[in-house]
């Protein structure tokens, strides 16, 4: 099993992670020539500020069904696009979009609110995301694999069409689990962090 997850899924984590990773320092420049540019009237930068958090209410039912749409119809719609030859051209991006907004987010809650902001944004991803990214990791990987074998093939039908449904099938049910943590777990810690 180690030989199997190390010679199919870990070259793709490796590059999966490069990507991030440059999308996260474009992120990080973008955070800071936007701060520092920052007029007064601009308050689209305050989205990490404590002050916002503190006086948010958070109501779970309604975030939780707010939340279940764009969470699991985001991850059908990189499902169905992976299952074409534009499915590796799309985790690329997504990667790279990923970390992007990663960058960008950490880098302004860092500058408007130091170490605490850190914590509070750490806090903001937390469980969730711990169900969030692997489960994208995951998708990522058999999004890759079936979208190289499609572009050879020049057709999806057979067996590894059905594979590939209940790849997604797994992972939408994994996301599934992600939301019912955001919605009703998260909250509890968000509110904890800044009471303390």
């Amino acid at each position: 099993m180690r030989k199997f997850i190390r010679r199919e899924f870990f070259p793709y984590w490796k590059l999966f992670l490069l990507l991030f990773a440059v999308g996260f320092a474009l992120g990080t420049v973008f955070a800071n020539v936007a701060y520092r540019s920052r007029g007064q009237d601009v308050i689209e930068l305050q989205l990490f500020s404590l002050e916002n958090f503190s006086s948010s209410q958070f109501y779970n039912k309604d975030y939780f069904f707010y939340l279940l749409p764009r969470r699991l119809m985001g991850m059908a719609g990189v499902q169905v696009i992976g299952a074409t030859v534009l499915g590796t051209p799309l985790v690329i991006a997504e990667l790279l979009m990923y970390g992007f907004f990663c960058g960008t987010f950490l880098g302004i809650v860092l500058l408007q609110n130091g170490i605490r902001g850190i914590l509070l944004f750490a806090a903001a991803l937390l469980p969730q995301y711990l169900i969030y990214v692997p489960a994208f990791l995951g998708m990522f990987t058999v999004i890759c694999s079936m979208s190289g074998q499609v572009k050879w093939r020049t057709a999806f039908f057979g067996r590894k069409a059905v594979q590939y449904c209940l790849w997604c099938v797994l992972f939408l049910t994994i996301i599934l689990w992600g939301i019912l943590l955001e919605a009703y777990v998260n909250p509890l810690l968000l509110q904890w962090l800044l009471k303390s």
